[in-house]
């Protein structure tokens, strides 16, 4: 979500662009970090039921997701070979492992 517009940019000049998103419902990275620090309940960091595929099309882009890892390749390769810009959206657990640990 840091810079989701850049898809219609990449859209309206036609760049032959795949984008990759890894759709964990949240701010992962971020959960870990709070996890580390031991914040508890910071707010913003779970994203629930966004539709990455929707709002890329809508924005211009050729889209797909993926929900087995068998669908990858395939979505790569389609993908790969669409003359403009284009997502694949990936959804992985949401469950974070600590990603980010204090030095001991």
């Amino acid at each position: 979500m840091y810079s989701i517009q850049a898809l219609w940019t990449a859209a309206q000049r036609k760049l032959p662009l795949t984008v990759v998103v890894l759709n964990n419902s949240g701010y992962g990275a971020m959960r870990s970090f709070s996890q580390v620090m031991q914040v508890r309940n910071v707010p913003g960091l779970d994203l629930p039921d966004i539709d990455f595929v929707k709002i890329a099309e809508g924005l211009g882009c050729d889209a797909v997701r993926v929900t087995k890892s068998s669908e990858l390749a395939p979505a790569l390769k389609r993908g790969l070979a669409y003359a403009g810009a284009s997502l694949i959206e990936v959804t992985v657990d949401s469950a974070v492992p600590l990603l980010y640990a204090k030095k001991g």
